[in-house]
């Protein structure tokens, strides 16, 4: 009865689909490397150490996981630091601690760090969510591994941090907060393909623009107040454009002259300046248009700022926030550039393959998408059977037993099994979402989401980027890929969860 009670809890369907995934990702890698997938396999024997380890210390305590949070958050992020130090290089990112047999991602504990420190906070009962205290503090744990993380540099661990929004979300945070790494990446993107200062003109032109409509079809006083607010900002932040523009013109301007969006500091500087002013001109007629026509009479008045009810005024709030977030915008667009005139030559390749096509850089950086492509098309429906890809024989796809493992799936599997592992691992992803959402404790169930989402960013990003649908960044397959301390680690982040998932169903005997 005692035995029978002690076995409730523990999720055998996600324990065999793990078990599955695992086993099939080594039968992958040892038909790319017999003697990788022999190690895989020894690793994996060794995983169940590690396994025991995490169930023996969950037994300290009933919320040892909560407890110690702040600790291992703090480990991660000396670590972080010291890989920064003492880091072997690989790839151009000094990302990694050498041990000899075995490397060593740091970034893979900061994941589960402030996955459980972020869990500890919000599950605090003091906490109020959406309080500017709690998403600044929130955000603050985020921030600094990630900070640390651009340092290396390796922006594909930096998109799994976006993971932890999700989970916020999901407390209670605002749907807004999801496009903040959606919006960061685009802007990313935009600002080195284009001169930066192009990108801001057009953000602000195109926010004038929009407001302009606003104003003229609604009589939503509220939604005007709004409005006016953040033309206010939009004031600001064209004067501060020009007076960078002015200063600083080659902040913003793209120096590589065989380059298709390379534009001489002049026309950039006229450009600017003409659509800039266009901007800030619809900016001050709709601040006029508000105040003076259509809340003469009402204290949001811009004229009126002097009164006692400035202090409680929507607009100039709405003002102050647009101010701030358009100086936050600026920053990522011109930091941005900077950031990828930093990065190795093959990483500024790995993007604009995106955008070039592989064949540009088919002796470069577009060498392994231009083979994996051909890898995966040429496994047709029912693929050519395992161990008998030729492509992976001739050896063309270099990592195609670590981030471009996939490729190896769609040549011998074919479509049809290449389909059945998508399927597959996409309800292995929700079978945890499902247990996350079920938990009692906010804890259990902030931690649960935090790890289903960080396994959807990791198997999204790495299959889009096989596919050539996304830039190579460098980012694992779970369970796939090879390697000693992504398996280890991966299989900690479930380890932890279904612990935590064991521990809350117990609670319920």
């Amino acid at each position: 009865m005692n035995q029978s009670r002690s076995l409730r809890g523990i999720d055998w369907v996600t324990i065999i689909m793990c078990l599955m995934l695992i086993a099939f990702g080594i039968m992958n890698i040892y038909s790319v490397d017999p003697d990788k997938g022999i190690k895989q396999l020894i690793f994996f024997g060794l995983s169940f150490f590690l396994i025991f380890g995490l169930i023996s210390v969950s037994s300290i305590t009933s919320n040892f996981f909560e407890v110690y949070s702040p600790f291992l958050y703090m480990g991660a992020v000396l670590m972080l630091v010291g890989v920064l130090i003492f880091g072997r290089e690989i790839n151009g990112a000094k990302a990694w601690f050498d041990f000899g047999f075995v490397s060593f991602q740091p970034a893979e504990i900061g994941k589960l760090g402030t996955g459980l420190l972020l869990a500890n906070f919000i599950s605090s009962p003091s906490i109020e969510m959406n309080s500017k205290r709690t998403i600044i503090i929130a955000f603050g744990i985020i921030g600094i591994p990630v900070a640390l993380i651009l340092l290396q540099p390796d922006l594909g661990s930096v998109l799994v941090f976006s993971a932890f929004i999700i989970a916020l979300y999901r407390e209670g945070f605002s749907g807004w907060y999801i496009l903040v790494p959606v919006i960061g990446g685009v802007l990313f993107l935009s600002s080195i393909s284009f001169p930066p200062y192009y990108v801001l003109t057009a953000i602000g032109f195109i926010t004038a623009v929009i407001s302009l409509f606003v104003i003229a079809f609604t009589y939503n006083r509220k939604l005007l107040k709004t409005v006016m607010g953040v033309q206010l900002g939009l004031i600001l932040y064209f004067i501060i454009l020009f007076i960078l523009v002015f200063f600083f013109p080659s902040m913003g301007a793209i120096e590589d002259e065989t380059s298709k969006q390379f534009v001489t500091q002049e026309i950039l500087e006229f450009n600017v300046f003409f659509y800039g002013l266009i901007g800030l001109l619809l900016a001050i007629i709709s601040c006029i248009s508000i105040s003076y026509f259509i809340l003469k009479d009402n204290s949001e008045s811009a004229y009126k700022m002097l009164s006692s009810e400035f202090a409680t005024n929507q607009s100039y709030e709405t003002g102050i926030i647009t101010a701030v977030l358009f100086m936050m915008i600026t920053g990522i667009s011109l930091f941005s550039s900077i950031i990828y005139t930093k990065l190795p030559k093959h990483q500024q390749e790995r993007i604009m393959v995106l955008f070039e096509g592989e064949k540009k850089y088919r002796d470069t950086s577009g060498y392994n998408l231009l083979y994996s492509k051909t890898a995966i098309g040429s496994g047709d429906f029912f693929g050519k059977g395992y161990m008998q890809g030729t492509v992976k024989m001739g050896k063309f796809v270099p990592e195609q037993s670590t981030d471009y493992i996939f490729c190896t799936v769609g040549e011998e599997w074919g479509f049809l099994g290449s389909s059945i592992l998508v399927i597959f691992y996409g309800l292995f992803i929700l079978r945890i979402y499902r247990l996350a959402e079920n938990q009692r404790s906010v804890f259990s169930r902030f931690f649960g989401y935090s790890v289903a989402t960080i396994f959807l960013l990791h198997y999204f990003i790495n299959i889009a980027m096989v596919m050539g649908l996304f830039p190579t960044v460098g980012i694992p397959l779970p369970f796939f890929s090879y390697g000693g301390s992504s398996l280890w680690a991966f299989i900690t982040l479930i380890t932890i969860f279904l612990i935590l998932n064991y521990k809350d169903k117990q609670s319920l005997i």
